[in-house]
């Protein structure tokens, strides 16, 4: 089969690989649609400490039931479906107090075990057991469902900080996240969202999601305008999205008395963020750290996108083919693309 492999940081080769065995307990998929992630992209870049090489990453996964094995009872040949990444072990403390993203033996798709930047991919009888397989509708597309792995993480955050009902809602980052997030503070009754990104392509193009001001950061204070807008008050949640000990900054003076801060994008590692810890001290702020997603919020979000109640197709502004996934970082490194969808 074909694959794009990862053997080092900015070494990635599109060749061809052995198609995986499907064992016993196993269920081969057929990759349709394979979501371009951030996440991706840095380890395409940087490497990854956990990445063994040479490796097929990838981790947004949505495809068809090739084979099963004979101990495989739940799905069939012909099966459409959406894998989620993220394979907790349900047995570690952290599982067990339903910390289930924050698993000690977690294993992550793309990471430990083959991705999806391939034409096959292996589910292993643990990623069939501990983790997520969703049937796909059939009016909904492969494109569209990938949209369920980011989303996971977003609604996960969202939950987790309880954005509701009269919210002024700021976010740092419009990119495929920030989007996410955009959309979904509007579905959970955010009363305003204020976009803030240094693209003017990626902030125009938010306006699509709900956002209802936008501040290019590159030609304005963003935390002047934010206190603008809100008459001095300052907004109840603000979320950073971006990989930015700046915007980490930024979000801290955004925030009103009592208000949430939201570091969901990771930075650099070595770069430390300057924060005025008095800022949180006299106004009282919680700060919050995210990552990842429990099984339950993986379904919720998947549900938002079967039920119509998010428009994923909305998200998908670019579909190629895999061999041209140098193309696809460009797109998504220039702002020039939201999301991109790379197909076998």
């Amino acid at each position: 089969m074909k694959a794009m492999v990862l053997y080092g940081p900015k070494d990635i080769r599109y060749e061809e690989v052995d198609k995986p065995v499907c064992g016993d307990n196993d269920v081969l998929l057929q990759i349709k649609a394979i979501g371009l992630c951030g996440s991706d992209i840095r380890t395409i870049t940087y490497g990854h400490y956990k990445v063994k090489y040479p490796q097929i990453i990838g981790h947004e996964i949505t495809g068809q039931v090739a084979e099963t094995g004979k101990n495989v009872k739940k799905f069939k040949a012909g099966d459409r479906l959406y894998v989620s990444p993220v394979v907790p072990c349900h047995e570690c403390k952290a599982c067990r107090l339903g910390y289930e993203e924050l698993c000690e033996n977690l294993t992550v798709i793309g990471t430990e075990i083959q991705g999806d930047y391939a034409e096959y991919m292996l589910l292993e009888e643990k990623v069939l057991k501990n983790g997520v397989v969703l049937s796909i509708p059939d009016e909904l597309e492969y494109e569209q469902a990938v949209i369920t792995e980011p989303l996971s993480s977003v609604y996960a955050c969202q939950e987790n900080c309880s954005i509701t009902l009269g919210d002024t809602v700021a976010i740092i980052g419009m990119g495929p996240i920030g989007c996410l997030h955009t959309a979904l503070a509007k579905i959970r009754g955010a009363k305003a969202v204020i976009a803030i990104e240094q693209s003017e392509e990626r902030l125009n193009k938010s306006k699509e999601f709900g956002a209802d001001y936008l501040i290019n950061s590159s030609k304005e204070d963003p935390v002047a305008k934010v206190r603008e807008i809100t008459g001095g008050w300052g907004a109840e949640k603000v979320i950073s999205a971006c990989p930015s000990t700046d915007a980490q900054n930024q979000a801290i003076s955004m925030a009103c008395k009592k208000g949430t801060v939201i570091f969901f994008g990771g930075v650099p590692k070595g770069k430390l963020t300057n924060i005025d810890t008095n800022i949180i001290h006299y106004n009282t702020l919680t700060l919050i750290g995210h990552y990842g997603y429990s099984n339950l919020q993986a379904r919720k979000a998947f549900s938002l996108i079967t039920s119509g109640r998010l428009d994923a197709k909305k998200f998908v502004t670019h579909v190629l083919p895999l061999k041209e996934i140098e193309k696809a970082v460009e797109l998504t490194r220039s702002g020039e693309a939201i999301k991109v969808v790379l197909k076998p």
